[in-house]
């Protein structure tokens, strides 16, 4: 392999491996999302819903199994983004409002 196409391999491997935060693409507020022990935190303080009750919200939203929830903040705000599966194999992701439950996007 030459150098020349080493390089940019290089650089993309290294990029994709560090963590980075997700970006919504209508909203510039980066998200990050919390470890399990700041999420059981922010929950025993009353901060955010239990994470069942925002996967009731998230399923109430987009029908389908939950297989992904997890808490994150989106500025100042906590937010839930709730991952589900459709009977039909279609993947739906559910933001919602960390305190109040409130859906903000469904993609």
């Amino acid at each position: 392999m030459s150098m020349m196409l080493v390089e940019p391999i290089l650089a993309f491997a290294l990029i994709a491996s560090s963590p980075m935060p997700v970006i919504r693409v209508d909203d510039a507020t980066p998200i990050s999302c919390l470890s399990s022990e700041e999420t059981r935190d922010a929950v025993a303080e009353g901060r955010v819903m239990q994470p069942a009750e925002a996967s009731r919200h998230a399923r109430h939203a987009a029908p389908g199994e939950v297989v992904r929830i997890r808490l994150c903040r989106q500025g100042e705000e906590f937010v839930y983004v709730v991952t589900t599966l459709k009977r039909d194999g279609r993947v739906a992701r559910v933001t919602l409002e960390g305190q109040s439950g409130k859906i903000a996007t469904i993609r």
